[in-house]
């Protein structure tokens, strides 16, 4: 099957009329009113060009600079840059001004019948799932697999609800068949850090006994470091890292340097996918160890 055409343009007022005006009457024509002088509008312009692939044939994109098209800017009433306006049907029906997010932009396109039924399963899914549901969030996954093969996104959807529910096992063999290509990626990488964490958790005496023995011996540094990888494994990053953060405090070159290097391990991981949190961990440690 050949594959929809991609609608990506970049016009001027001399073409305007004919590229966003006339073929709105057919799909939404989506303008982007920019600077290229400006970073958010070159992000949002990024943004926008991903989404003309991903929904090739289903809208169109037009990009005009207003630093070349100045009249433009008076025609339509651009107060900022960058605005985002939609056509239809010969008029304009909406305006955004500022950055958008990739969310944010999949919520406006949806607005307008333009969305990925894979990725409507996937939140799917990803709602069940944190609803307590996940025989049916793994269902809609599966769904959602044939709806789109290819989608590495949703193998590690996957992934991840098996890591949550502590298959092992199923979790690192679906890793191993992702793309080498994207395996350095944020999420893959999050998701590596993750089954490593789990694996190191399974090496320990486990949470319970650990609690235990800390509870008699409170300054133990094998039971603390092991229950900091329990805690991490469960994805308890609070807890995890205060046990190392009081691991360091006792002796900044805890397990031969273990402890800090599993603190920077845990801090590495987060940044990948939550890096306030791991920006946060970072100040701290630097503190503890000041």
């Amino acid at each position: 099957m050949a594959k929809p055409d991609v609608y990506n343009f970049e016009i001027s007022d001399q073409d305007f009329d004919d590229i966003v005006l006339t073929n709105s009457h057919k799909l939404p024509v989506f303008v982007l009113f920019l600077s290229p002088a400006i970073g958010s509008c070159i992000s949002l312009e990024n943004i926008l060009i991903d989404y003309a692939h991903k929904f090739a044939g289903q809208f169109i994109l037009a990009r005009l600079d207003i630093d070349m098209y100045a009249d433009a800017r008076e025609k339509f009433n651009i107060q900022n840059v960058p605005t985002l306006m939609v056509f239809k049907d010969g008029e304009a029906v909406h305006e955004e001004v500022g950055v958008m997010t990739y969310e944010s932009l999949a919520a406006l396109f949806k607005q307008f019948g333009i969305y990925n039924l894979a990725d409507e399963l996937r939140e799917q899914a990803k709602a069940k799932h944190s609803e307590g549901n996940t025989p049916e969030a793994v269902q809609l996954l599966s769904q959602a697999a044939k709806e789109d093969a290819g989608n590495v996104d949703i193998a590690m959807d996957m992934c991840q609800i098996f890591l949550d529910i502590n298959l092992l096992a199923e979790a690192a063999e679906l890793f191993t068949r992702l793309p080498d290509n994207i395996k350095e990626e944020k999420r893959p990488r999050f998701l590596i850090g993750q089954i490593t964490f789990k694996k190191l958790a399974l090496d320990t005496a486990g949470k319970a006994a650990l609690s235990e023995k800390l509870a008699s011996q409170p300054e133990d540094e094998d039971s603390l470091f092991d229950l900091a990888v329990c805690y991490i494994a469960e994805q308890d990053y609070d807890t995890g890292m205060a046990h190392l953060f009081k691991l360091l405090q006792n002796n900044p070159n805890a397990k031969g340097g273990g402890a800090k290097e599993l603190a920077l391990a845990t801090i590495n991981m987060l940044e990948n996918m939550t890096p306030e949190t791991a920006n946060e961990f970072r100040r701290r440690l630097n503190s503890v160890l000041s």
